[in-house]
């Protein structure tokens, strides 16, 4: 059985001082591929990486697509991470603070929380320069105060930090936090940036400054990104094996495939489930699929289709919580995954769908009798041209997703169809991945504009649930033009949920935080504002003569790409 997280062995200790037994459980999955270096790996090299989004930045604090965590893995550290045993392990840190290691202390009154980083000596950022506690506090700082941030969960809870050395810093919480472990999962160099009026504006959006195993020395916009051995790297001169890693942009899936294929690249980022038969009767090639958290959804918005829509207004259709009902009812979630995806997905029930806070509650089924006698009786009646209207609204909608994805276009095609034949139009309204998912209102992004009516994308949320809960669905994380940083991109609004949520992230007892998230779920679920399509695998392809790889659950392909090296 499988260990959870930081938090669950803090509350044994606790559970142990009083004589009960702590709660155990966890990620029993094991992917269905794993990858073992059969020879001594050799040195040297450059590999090419096939991905089908291009970042809109690299800077981690302004950052939310996938793929810019794909890059940044191999350049950008944290104090610590977990393993695919849903472990915290240290990374920059000497060890992870906690409870039984005295790191993490609650205050005398018990209501706050005193974290304790110790630095391993001698690190240095890519630069050469010193890696200290006063990096810490930066990134702290600069993720509270930057206007642009994408998402201030963790950083906000914090009320100040000591630094008592170079290599010691004390995280004041104002409450006890319990997602600590993973807060600083991107430091910042403040060196580099101190000075900076607007970080946007600097070359550091393109080559961020890390303490990785290699440095990014290229950035061509929509063409490839490259990143160079950083010889500054502590693991230096044994790690990392290769040269050089070069991601390469290319226009679709699809043609990542084929030149995966074609044997012009190494390695292909996120492959769909559709695809992994032509991986598999492809020689020279292998698949890494992995169980991974991650959920597609088509999310709807609540409030009006504008720019800064005002979180209080209501949309003239997606308003209607049977409108919003019908939707699911008309989405055939088995038949999509059995038809496009060959059977290998199953349907979604919530944002969790791994590790201890798990919500598996499915959502009704597939039912269009049901979905057509739903809207007649809240008074959607249907047209000459078989549309519906309510109060002189027509039922008429935008879907948007990302371009390039083949799979992602397929099942707009089956909803357009199955959603008109219940009287609802659709019009789809795809974009490029570095505008829907820009994660910011400068990037113009739908979600945080409000800028949308459906929109289907996915989304990976790290092992402790409080990380996606609170900053997606928490009334107070609504983007507005004042502060743009919330991701509650459907304008939910529940005070219940919002009780839920605060109390599930202030305290270490696992069993009230997991009956608090499931409160949160079900709020969620009730509200129809999205339709969890399926629970996606993490697939990526590789050729046979690319190794070192090897499966994380809680992490995307890349994040040990200091081992990877390429047979000669």
């Amino acid at each position: 059985m499988r260990r959870l997280s930081l938090a669950i062995a803090v509350l044994s200790l606790v559970l142990a001082a009083c004589g009960q037994p702590a709660p155990g459980g966890g990620t029993a999955a094991a992917p269905s591929a794993t990858v073992a270096a059969t020879a001594s790996p050799t040195r040297g090299g450059t590999a090419i990486v096939a991905i089908w989004q291009f970042p809109s930045t690299l800077a981690a604090h302004y950052a939310n697509q996938t793929v810019t965590d794909i890059v940044n893995n191999g350049v950008i550290e944290g104090l610590a991470e977990t393993n695919t045993d849903g472990d915290y392990i240290p990374t920059l840190a000497t060890k992870v603070p906690t409870v039984a290691n005295g790191g993490a202390k609650m205050t005398a009154d018990g209501k706050k929380l005193d974290v304790t980083w110790e630095l391993k000596p001698g690190i240095k950022w890519s630069d050469g320069d010193p890696l200290t506690s006063a990096d810490i506090k930066y990134t702290w700082e600069i993720w509270m105060k930057d206007p642009k941030v994408n998402n201030r969960t963790g950083f906000s809870e914090i009320e100040s930090i000591d630094l008592p050395n170079d290599l010691t810093a004390v995280v004041h919480y104002k409450s006890i936090y319990a997602p600590y472990p993973l807060n600083f999962f991107s430091l910042m160099p403040k060196h580099l940036l101190e000075k900076e009026a607007d970080i946007s504006k600097t070359d550091y959006v393109r080559r961020p400054l890390g303490t990785g195993p290699f440095k990014i020395t290229e950035f061509k916009t929509d063409e490839s990104i490259t990143l160079e051995k950083n010889t500054n790297y502590r693991g230096a001169p044994d790690k990392p094996y290769l040269d050089k890693i070069i991601f390469k942009s290319v226009p679709s899936s699809q043609v990542g495939l084929a030149q995966l294929q074609a044997g012009e690249v190494h390695a292909m980022w996120n492959l769909t489930e559709a695809q992994t038969p032509d991986v598999e009767k492809t020689a020279g090639l292998a698949l890494q699929v992995v169980p991974g958290p991650t959920v597609e959804r088509i999310e709807l918005n609540t409030a009006e289709n504008k720019e800064y829509t005002d979180p209080n207004s209501v949309h003239p259709v997606l308003g209607d919580i049977e409108m919003r009902k019908a939707l699911l009812y008309a989405t055939p979630k088995q038949s999509i995954i059995d038809k496009l995806l060959f059977g290998k997905a199953k349907p979604g029930s919530s944002p969790v769908s791994q590790g201890w806070a798990a919500y598996k509650e499915p959502q009704e089924g597939y039912d269009p009798t049901k979905a057509n006698a739903t809207l007649d009786k809240a008074g959607w009646v249907k047209g000459s041209d078989g549309i519906r209207s309510k109060g002189g609204v027509r039922a008429s909608l935008t879907y948007a997703t990302t371009t390039g994805d083949q799979l992602r276009e397929r099942v707009q095609q089956v909803l357009v169809d199955e959603w008109k034949a219940i009287g609802v139009e659709v019009k789809i309204q795809n974009q490029p991945s570095s505008v829907i998912l820009s994660g910011s209102c400068t990037g113009k992004d739908p979600r945080k504009l409000g800028t949308f009516d459906l929109l289907m994308y996915a989304s990976t949320p790290s092992i402790d649930p409080h990380s996606t809960i609170l900053p997606r669905y928490h009334s107070k994380q609504i983007p507005t033009q004042a502060d743009c940083s919330g991701q509650n991109y459907t304008r939910f609004k529940n005070p219940d949920a919002d009780k839920a949520i605060e109390e599930a992230g202030s305290t270490l007892d696992i069993e009230k935080r997991k009956a608090a998230y499931a409160k949160v779920m079900k709020a969620l679920n009730d509200a129809y504002v999205i339709i969890w399509m399926y629970d996606r695998a993490n697939i990526d392809a590789r050729v046979d003569g690319l190794q070192g790889w090897q499966a994380n659950v809680w992490r995307r392909f890349t994040w040990d790409v200091q081992d990877w090296w390429l047979k000669k």
